[in-house]
């Protein structure tokens, strides 16, 4: 049995989101995990399509054009890489040892269910490159996965600076409220480029 591009990609978010909601239920995860794995998402699939155009270049539709834009897809991933590790990181739970201790461990690849749905990702990109495409469109730098990276970025700042700042009888669950907009953030334009 054969799986369509669209069960696979509906499957791996099903995956990724579950993952996330154990580690939230768990209390193992932060800001910076979640944004960091929507960087890591989009990273992987701008990686797939460097592979993609390497070795599938007769399918591309524009080559040119597309290496000019995962070019610059790539530049982009590189200059919020620093960003999310320095302030998601580092900055924002610098008062908070243990929530800096889980920001290493999920940056340092030691944190099981991060690294499962890393695994989740790549399994996912490795199926759709070997599937069949007629053609390869190129994805420019406000693909999606871009725009969800983001916006991820603007509202984490904002949804913990209320959480920390503003409301004080939230921090204790500043963590988990500050996640679930990005889930659903994530979710939501998933869904659409799925459709």
């Amino acid at each position: 049995m054969k799986l369509t591009n669209i069960a696979v990609k509906s499957i791996s978010l099903a995956l990724i989101t579950a993952f996330t909601i154990v580690e939230i239920i768990n209390k193992e995860t932060t800001v910076f995990y979640i944004i960091y794995l929507f960087w890591f998402d989009e990273f992987i699939r701008t990686v797939f399509d460097r592979v993609a155009y390497r070795f599938k270049k007769e399918n591309i539709e524009n080559p040119i054009q597309f290496q000019q834009q995962n070019k610059e897809r790539f530049f982009l991933l590189g200059v919020y890489f620093i960003f999310i590790v320095v302030l998601f990181g580092i900055l924002i739970d610098w008062k908070q040892m243990d929530l800096i201790g889980l920001n290493y461990s999920v940056l340092l690849f030691k944190n099981q269910i991060f690294n499962f749905s890393l695994l989740t990702i790549i399994a996912r990109e490795i199926y759709l490159y070997q599937s069949k495409i007629d053609k390869i469109l190129a994805k420019s730098v406000a693909s999606n996965g871009i725009i969800i990276l983001h916006i991820s970025i603007v509202l984490g700042l904002l949804i913990w600076f209320l959480s920390t700042q503003k409301f004080q009888f939230m921090l204790d669950y500043s963590n988990v409220i500050s996640i679930i907009p990005f889930l659903l953030l994530k979710i939501g334009f998933e869904l659409k480029s799925v459709e």
